[in-house]
């Protein structure tokens, strides 16, 4: 009795492959935040003195933008400079951007190292600007006499809000649980003769069983299997030995000849 073939499972989804596509395309959008947030202005100042505006300018991570101030201060600007915290959110936002592209490429290992550095250093770059512009929001002061307003720009909340994407990015890569190291394919099955009228089934990770082969002729020589057969000949008809009917002469005999 021969039972149903049996055939290998389907292949199941390639496991990690959402969190790993997750983290590349949130990784191209961490970066181009932050680095678009450096040009904005992240912090700014306006003085008042008497009801008279005294000072205005606005910060960003690469410059100072000065729109009124006295020319003591204006000096003082020109041979000043803000910290630059664009040269780090950028660097780091460029290895964030190679990780996040090479993760649709087979360079996954590389891909996963790139984004948890990138990501990490985004974070790191981005939390210490927030640090500088909180301590700049620590100068607030208003008197009778002098207002001195400080408040957030739009840089800062475009670089914030990249950085917050780079700590998804972060946990994604180091915490997604996906194969990064080499592309996932479905493991094929090769058969073996069936065994008790069962089909050995075995996957191409485990190691082949082994196989035995015929030898194969020499050269110039037939395998028995190849070897002509034997013409089988029928003996003559009707034998010697066998006489024949009544009525019947014999063969090579006519019945007109006589015997001698």
């Amino acid at each position: 009795m021969t039972s149903a073939p049996q055939y290998p499972p389907p292949p199941v989804a390639e496991p990690g492959a959402v969190s790993r596509l997750l983290a590349g395309i949130l990784g191209v959008f961490s970066a181009a935040l932050t680095v678009a947030g450096t040009f904005l202005p992240a912090a700014a100042s306006s003085v008042t003195v008497n009801g008279r505006l005294q000072s205005s300018f606005s910060v960003s991570a690469w410059a100072r933008d000065v729109e009124t101030a006295p020319q003591s201060e204006q000096d003082l600007f020109g041979v000043s400079h803000v910290a630059r915290f664009g040269i780090p959110i950028t660097v780091a936002a460029v290895v964030l951007l190679i990780g996040a592209v090479l993760v649709f490429t087979r360079a996954r290992a590389a891909a996963r190292i790139l984004l948890i550095t990138g990501s990490a250093g985004l974070v790191a770059a981005v939390w210490t600007m927030s640090m500088d512009v909180s301590a700049s929001l620590s100068f607030e002061q208003r008197t009778s006499v002098v207002v001195a307003h400080y408040t957030t720009g739009t840089g800062f909340w475009v670089m914030l809000g990249g950085g917050v994407i780079a700590v998804l990015v972060l946990a994604l890569a180091a915490f997604g649980g996906g194969r990064w190291t080499a592309p996932w394919t479905p493991q094929p099955y090769y058969y073996n003769p069936p065994v008790n009228d069962e089909p050995v089934i075995y996957s191409l990770t485990d190691p082949a069983p082994p196989q035995s082969w015929a030898e194969p002729p020499a050269q110039g020589e037939l395998s028995p299997e190849s070897e002509p057969a034997e013409e089988w000949t029928s003996p003559p008809f009707p034998p010697h030995d066998v006489q024949p009917a009544p009525g019947v002469e014999p063969p090579g005999k006519h019945r007109d000849d006589t015997d001698t």
